[in-house]
């Protein structure tokens, strides 16, 4: 009876201590559950805001790219006439106006198109001559624009690109004799041994294109709105802003200085994604702006927040029920778990926490085997003695891995310590201006480049790419980097260096490894550059009129494979201000997530646009150019890139 009776008053005891460890338990796992629902809120919010603003982006680029199209055809048909007049100077009013007709007949969205000759630039006795084809009621009319009074070698439609030699467009102004409309005139000159003698100019109507960005449809209340390079609206949610307003005024207006910052931003040709407060209705929203390609105007996209984060918060309730079903899921099995725990738990917690003191020796002793409970008591010994084992090889991994490490940083900064690293490579030479880099795909590579005076009138230009990666690629690059300009100092002919060089290589090459190798020679007094192309491709050349040519690949194969080099000698002449790119293969074979290779045409592309500007400048935005499009597709080829420009 006393043992039954102290067994009754344990019960009630029992119980008590389970139900306060299960009450604590759910509470805890409530806390962290809470917590983490929250925290999958807040990051789906951020992902599907981030998702919201991309689409409001990417709306406005692509409505600013639609404006630029639809204004193309203006300039293609000024860039037209312009180009047939250079070819074909006529001599006769007739014919000018003849060809300003048909033109404008066959360009619709076209009011009117001049030709505005220079000062005496049309005939010797007449100053002025600016012969104008425009649309009206009646038709295709033509008269003169050649007046004193109107003096339109005054004008910026004349005077900005006769100063600039560059086709511009002009800033949108009202026409009177277009009919009040709003117009913009894009001037093309016609430049001949740096004078500019003519400027083709062609009027359109900005109404229609005005009238197509206010219909834009940016979700359920958003707005578009059109700025020009000044600020001034061309198309606007409000009517009398058009050609009245700039934004720079508004904001003058209704005490905006955020509003000024963003003008600043937009007239700069700057694009992205703002949160403002709506300046027409005055409620929180979102500004997306891209510039106008060409034109220096920038389009910008409204959307009201609350439209914007409308599906935010429905995917908020639709978080917070499934969490708070998933609460009652969870509450439910954890009751089950903890009625089930006794005991063994404590020894099994006792022992985790000596363990993660880093008693590395210790084990759950006292369990009996059998259950569950028993079964992870096993499964814990059996992790500390794995724990015990992967410690011991973990410090013995980590230790040989620090060494490759730091062997791989020191080989890499040998290998670049060989290359020329300083700019200008020859100060006291200004005939050309010289750059290269060299990105290995690996901690070390094959790639290299150099650049030496063979004498004093001859510099020699190399660059090469050796089979394989990592070490081997390297160590072989170093000899051959050393015996190319070893071999220079005896032989003035590419070919005679690159014999001599696969002469010293081929015979105990027993890794079969090879090299392509470009390596010309620059003559200084005549601007004459001999090349020869060992199974490497071909560099691209800009000429002074923008052309873009790639040099013809060669005959010759790779250094270090045959015994006996067949090489062919190139020549081409560089003229002051051409630039030649000579690159690897890690150039055009670089390929994007959509596995399309960058290719030698996409290079030809940039550097015929590319601003010319110093070597490092020019490679900087080539390689960002290039990492661009590829993305984070991780590439398996080094890149090597070597600018060469003749300045006198």
């Amino acid at each position: 009876m006393p043992a039954d009776h102290a067994q009754k008053t344990m019960r009630p005891h029992l119980l008590g201590l389970r139900s306060r460890f299960i009450l604590l338990v759910l509470a805890g796992v409530a806390l962290v559950s809470a917590a983490l629902a929250w925290l999958t809120f807040a990051e789906s919010r951020e992902a599907l805001l981030d998702c919201r603003q991309e689409q409001l982006f990417e709306l406005a680029r692509g409505q600013a790219a639609e404006v630029a199209r639809r204004l193309e055809g203006v300039a293609q048909a000024a860039r037209t006439l312009a180009n047939l007049l250079k070819e074909y100077r006529p001599q006769r009013r007739e014919d000018i106006v003849r060809l300003l007709r048909r033109q404008v007949a066959h360009s619709p969205q076209i009011f009117g198109m001049a030709v505005a000759y220079a000062p005496y630039a049309f005939a010797p006795g007449r100053r002025l001559f600016c012969p104008y084809v425009y649309r009206s009621r009646q038709g295709i009319q033509a008269t003169s624009l050649d007046n004193e009074q109107y003096n339109y070698p005054r004008r910026d439609w004349f005077l900005v690109p006769q100063l600039l030699a560059r086709p511009v467009w002009s800033e949108p102004y009202y026409d009177e004799g277009g009919g009040g409309t709003i117009m913009t005139t894009f001037s093309a000159p016609l430049v001949d041994k740096g004078q500019v003698w003519a400027v083709v100019t062609a009027d359109v109507s900005l109404g229609k294109l005005g009238a197509y960005v206010a219909r834009l449809a940016v979700g359920q209340e958003g707005y578009a709105f059109l700025i020009s390079s000044q600020g001034t609206f061309l198309a606007a949610p409000q009517p009398h802003w058009v050609m009245r307003e700039t934004i720079f005024s508004l904001a003058e207006e209704m005490g905006r200085p955020d509003m000024r910052a963003i003008g600043r931003r937009m007239i700069r040709g700057a694009a992205g994604v703002v949160e403002t407060v709506d300046w027409h209705r005055g409620e929180k929203a979102w500004l997306a702006f891209a510039p106008v390609p060409g034109l220096g105007w920038s389009l910008g996209v409204m959307l009201p927040e609350r439209e914007a984060v409308a599906p935010v918060f429905v995917l908020a309730r639709h978080q917070a029920v499934l969490a708070g079903l998933g609460l009652l899921v969870l509450a439910g099995v954890v009751w089950l778990l903890v009625v089930g725990l006794t005991r063994p738990l404590k020894k099994l917690a006792a022992a985790a926490r000596r363990l993660a003191s880093g008693d590395l020796q210790t084990r759950v002793e006292g369990v009996r085997p059998g259950d569950e409970i028993g079964q992870l008591a096993q499964a814990f010994n059996t992790m500390v003695e794995d724990l015990n084992r992967y410690v011991e090889e973990l410090t013995a991994t980590t230790a040989a891995k620090e060494r490759i490490e730091s062997e791989l940083d020191l080989a890499n900064q040998i290998q670049q310590s060989i290359l020329p690293r300083i700019y200008p490579p020859f100060p006291e030479r200004s005939e050309f201006d010289l750059y290269a880099t060299n990105i290995p795909a690996r901690m070390v590579g094959g790639d290299f480049f150099n650049f030496f005076f063979v004498d004093p009138g001859h510099l020699g230009l190399v660059v090469g790419d050796v089979s394989g990666k990592g070490v081997p690629a390297a160590l072989f690059m170093t000899v051959a980097n050393t015996l190319v300009k070893n071999a220079a100092q005896h032989h003035l002919s590419p070919a005679a260096v690159l014999q001599e060089m696969n002469a010293q290589i081929e015979p105990d090459n027993q890794m079969c490894m090879f090299v392509t190798m470009f390596y010309g020679v620059y003559e200084l007094a005549t601007g004459r550059l001999t090349y020869v192309s060992a199974g490497h491709p071909a560099p691209l050349l800009r000429r002074t009129d923008g052309r873009v040519e790639q040099l013809p690949r060669l005959k010759g194969s790779a250094v270090g494979i045959l015994p006996q080099l067949e090489l062919e000698e190139g020549q081409v002449q560089l003229e002051v201000g051409e630039v030649l790119l000579v690159f690897t293969d890690g150039l055009d074979e670089a390929v994007n997530a959509q596995d399309e290779m960058f290719g030698i045409q996409r290079a030809a592309d940039w550097l015929a646009r590319a601003e010319i500007a110093d070597g490092p400048t020019m490679i900087q935005r080539l390689v960002e150019y290039h990492r661009r499009f590829t993305g984070p597709v991780e590439q398996f080829d080094d890149l090597t890139l070597l600018i060469f420009r003749r300045k006198e």
